[in-house]
């Protein structure tokens, strides 16, 4: 994801830009003004003759909490830095139910982190097993702190997250379902596909005939250009700036510059100026170039370079910055969680030459020799998108290609689904239903803001786990 929510999120809220990449969903959902907190976090849950910490932060948003003894929710921070609290309809659900609201960053991410270098030696804590037990170690701790405080004993607890973190709320609840009530898995990419071929099947879908047709002419004239000499090769990249960028991973970053957008929410803002182009006969392959230069550079601050190998494999960490999140992503990626975007067989947006070798590659220049996902064992752990749990409600939104490494489907009454529907007028893309809830939203996810409301609720007052 790829995740990168991870990711998770450069974001004005709809029509502008909905983010860098899908790691980013945070940024969206933050509250402002609210001071961070740390707490002493264990580097290795496994090894007990290790006692090594790290600072993890945390955010505690009060506003709605009038009562001490009432629930409390558990905001997974993704594969990004954090930005502050969680917001948008986290605290529609907390005025709902008059919840504490904490927001935990996730381990190797922001101001979290246990090293100052990424090292692929230092990168060995970064694992799926190792953040969920960071949050069951801040749930308890924080437990303890309530009781201290206000002489609470037992709190009820709710766990929420989106993209990858939305994963991780859903593995929780299977994991740890003494902890928490219940789980809110917001585009939960629970599914570690290796071979995400039905990622850009359905961004094409999702543009739309006209644009997809656009966008896919234009990726071929561009490999075109690159194969033809490396005097042309050479020309096309000063276009995008990305002169020092390696084949494989400029392809890929401009794969990731036609499908963001559409992922989240806002195809206009590649579809247009593409299909502008072509109506008005323009040179393709420069407009693409000035769209990446005055969207995805301007206002997401993206470059090529950030795709590079070489610059993956810088190891020197510096809080905050999103572009080094990269590496510890595309750890996650190569060691555990894959969903690997490849080009489909026939009709590609995305360049052919993207394929599961390219990904094996990549994963072995930037982290050395033999680094490959054992997606199987994720699976056998968690269940995939067969998951057997309870109190789950997995949304997805119609438009969002993240959608096919979740939960489409209801599993069982404890665990719904919801594929969010937009509307003329409105796409519905990657974690949707965790905006900040407006007037025109279309109807459907007003309806599933609904239905989510009442399990949490329900959830929250049953007598079971």
């Amino acid at each position: 994801m790829n995740k990168l929510k991870i990711f998770l999120f450069f974001f004005l809220i709809f029509g502008i830009v909905k983010s860098l990449d899908s790691a980013q969903i945070f940024r969206l959902h933050s509250k402002q003004g609210l001071t961070p907190e740390f707490w002493s976090q264990r580097l290795d849950h496994f090894n007990p003759l290790d006692t090594r910490t790290f600072e993890q932060q945390y955010y505690v948003d009060d506003t709605y909490w009038t009562d001490h003894s009432g629930p409390v929710f558990l905001y997974i921070s993704g594969e990004a830095p954090m930005e502050g609290p969680a917001d948008g309809f986290v605290s529609v659900l907390a005025e709902q139910n008059n919840a504490l609201v904490l927001s935990l960053e996730h381990r190797y991410y922001g101001k979290s982190q246990p090293f100052s270098e990424y090292t692929t030696e230092n990168l060995q804590f970064l694992t799926v097993e190792q953040a969920l037990t960071d949050l069951a170690q801040f749930l308890q701790y924080y437990q303890k702190v309530i009781k201290t405080n206000y002489g609470i004993e037992s709190n009820n607890w709710f766990i929420i997250g989106g993209s990858y973190s939305g994963a991780l709320s859903a593995w929780f609840r299977l994991k740890f379902p003494h902890l928490v009530k219940g789980s809110l898995a917001s585009s939960g990419v629970v599914n570690p596909v290796l071979e995400f071929v039905n990622f850009d099947k359905q961004i094409a879908t999702s543009s739309g005939t006209e644009c997809a047709g656009v966008l896919r002419k234009t990726v071929q004239l561009i490999d075109v250009e690159m194969d033809a000499s490396e005097e042309r090769n050479l020309a096309v990249k000063k276009l995008f700036n990305a002169e020092t960028v390696d084949d494989g991973s400029f392809r890929y970053y401009l794969a990731d510059a036609l499908s963001l957008p559409v992922q989240y929410s806002n195809h206009s803002a590649v579809c247009d100026p593409m299909i502008n182009a072509q109506n008005e006969g323009s040179d393709l392959i420069e407009a693409f170039a000035k769209y990446c230069q005055d969207f995805f550079y301007k206002i997401m601050k993206t470059t090529a370079d950030q795709y590079s190998n070489w610059y993956m494999q810088k190891t020197t960490t510096t809080p905050d910055n999103w572009a080094l999140a990269q590496r510890t992503w595309w750890w996650q990626k190569c060691t555990q969680l894959a969903y690997f975007q490849i080009a489909p067989t026939t009709n590609s947006i995305r360049s052919p030459k993207i394929t599961l070798e390219w990904h094996k590659e990549k994963c072995e220049a930037v982290f050395g020799a033999g680094t490959w996902p054992y997606v199987d064992k994720i699976i056998r752990e968690f269940g995939s998108n067969e998951i057997k749990s309870t109190n789950t409600y997995f949304s997805n939104g119609n438009n969002d290609p993240w959608q096919w490494a979740g939960v489409r489907s209801t599993l069982s009454e404890t665990q719904p689904a919801h594929v969010i529907l937009g509307d003329s007028t409105h796409d519905c893309g990657h974690c949707i239903d965790l905006h900040e809830p407006k007037e025109d939203d279309p109807q459907d996810l007003k309806n599933a803001r609904i239905e989510i409301s009442a399990y949490v609720k329900q959830w929250l007052n049953s007598e079971e786990n």
